[in-house]
């Protein structure tokens, strides 16, 4: 899976655009009825899944605005993580409401009798690490950031660093990503809302694990998702009930949310193959879901749609294996084969030609100055050597005339006088 990221000319997303990635009502859900309208946990499955594993011991990291460590669906389930602005808030403050509203999707434990009220994540018993890149002062998020807050959490302990945002094209964020793979640690995000036109960073690497959105009947939304090669996998992202500060909830849509669903079906997959490494997590979450739209890999769905069931009962069916083994990567990880390959090798070509191009541009305007110039010394030689000795000698002051040595051909200045001698432009053998 591993290849160089390719420089896209894509748009810094603002605050302001993260937080229409989640589209809020006028009217924020009641907390009694937000399980009931959770129609993704009856379409995952989740409340049979959740007999098999709930994530425990697993972390993910949150990067983004903060989250409400003190949201009644979210208590005891936050740990202290990082605020770039702020060191006193560690993370565990949301200073916008899109952070809480992704980790109560990964992590949210529900609350009241039984915890059957509230949100309830895909991932109840694992833990969010958040980190907060939002600044105050700001409505941008810039990639380096982003960069900053994958890097901080590959340090402090994350097994899955989720990134329902997006960024333009860094090779800091590139390389952000590409650590975190070597480390067994996936970077999970959002490709982005039809609004947005093209996919962004981190999205578009090569490393990073690329979620579209679905509607409730299993099509690819027309509002949260953008079609795209370097997409991987699509979930549910339209009519989701989240949690926002101070205890209350709000339905959105968004690949935003479709992102922290994969992210929190990943913490499942974490928790019951605790030992497969960075290409083996793809493997079992890409390799075995449900083959939607075009046959094989399309720009919608990717390689499918998420079947957690299947990633955590069945087995990867190797679609995504090469008639030859893959070479292993760094740290002896394997690389994870993506049709995003066959463009890259084109952008090498096309790059290639224009260099080459350039080099034979570059040595024939070289090559004609040089010759250009043999020319003008030939002529300014021979005409020094139109003049009489003695006349040069008097115009000098009467400086007595040298010492005759061996004679010396006319015209010649240190070059064959025969221009197409070729002695012009060979380097002497050494």
């Amino acid at each position: 899976m591993r290849v160089l990221a390719r420089p896209a000319a894509v748009l810094t997303i603002a605050a302001a655009s993260v937080l229409a990635t989640v589209g809020l009502p006028a009217a924020p859900a009641l907390a009694d009825s937000t399980r009931d309208k959770s129609w993704h946990l009856k379409a995952l499955e989740i409340p049979e899944l959740h007999k098999i594993t709930q994530g425990d011991g697993v972390v993910v990291a949150v990067i983004d605005t903060g989250v409400d460590a003190k949201h009644q669906d979210l208590k005891n389930n936050v740990l202290p993580g990082v605020d770039f602005y702020d060191d006193k808030a560690k993370g565990r403050v949301d200073r916008v409401g899109h952070g809480t509203a992704i980790a109560s999707l990964i992590a949210g434990h529900g609350h009241g009798p039984g915890k059957r009220d509230g949100v309830l994540g895909i991932a109840p018993k694992a833990k969010i690490l958040p980190v907060t890149i939002k600044s105050e002062r700001s409505p941008l998020i810039q990639p380096t950031a982003i960069a900053a807050g994958i890097n901080w959490a590959v340090d402090h302990g994350a097994d899955i660093i989720n990134v329902s945002l997006s960024s333009s094209f860094n090779d800091e964020l590139n390389r952000a990503v590409e650590r975190a793979y070597q480390r067994n640690v996936i970077v999970v995000a959002s490709v982005g809302n039809r609004k947005d036109s093209i996919i962004g960073n981190p999205a578009s690497h090569q490393s990073a694990m690329a979620v579209n959105g679905t509607a409730r009947n299993g099509t690819i939304s027309k509002e949260a998702s953008l079609p795209a090669e370097q997409v991987d996998i699509a979930a549910p992202g339209e009519d989701i009930v989240h949690a926002i500060p101070g205890n209350s909830y709000d339905t959105g849509l968004g690949s935003s949310l479709s992102t922290a669903l994969v992210s929190g079906a990943l913490a499942l997959v974490r928790a019951e193959y605790p030992d497969l490494n960075g290409y083996q997590m793809f493997e079992r979450l890409l390799e075995t879901t449900r083959d939607e739209g075009e046959p094989g890999h399309d720009l919608h769905y990717g390689w499918g749609a998420l079947d957690i069931r299947q990633a955590l009962t069945g087995e990867p069916d190797g679609r995504n294996k090469r008639p030859t083994a893959a070479a292993p990567g760094d740290d002896g990880l394997q690389q994870w084969a993506h049709p995003r390959e066959r463009e890259d090798g084109i952008l090498v070509f096309v790059w290639a030609v224009i260099i080459a191009v350039l080099l034979l541009i570059v040595g024939g305007i070289g090559g004609t100055v040089m010759l250009l110039r043999g020319r003008a010394r030939r002529r300014l030689a021979e005409s020094a050597d139109a003049e009489p000795l003695e006349e040069m000698s008097a115009a000098s002051g009467g400086v007595p005339p040298v010492a005759e040595g061996p004679p010396t051909p006319a015209g010649n200045t240190g070059q064959p006088a025969n221009s197409n001698d070729e002695a012009v432009w060979q380097r002497p053998p050494g």
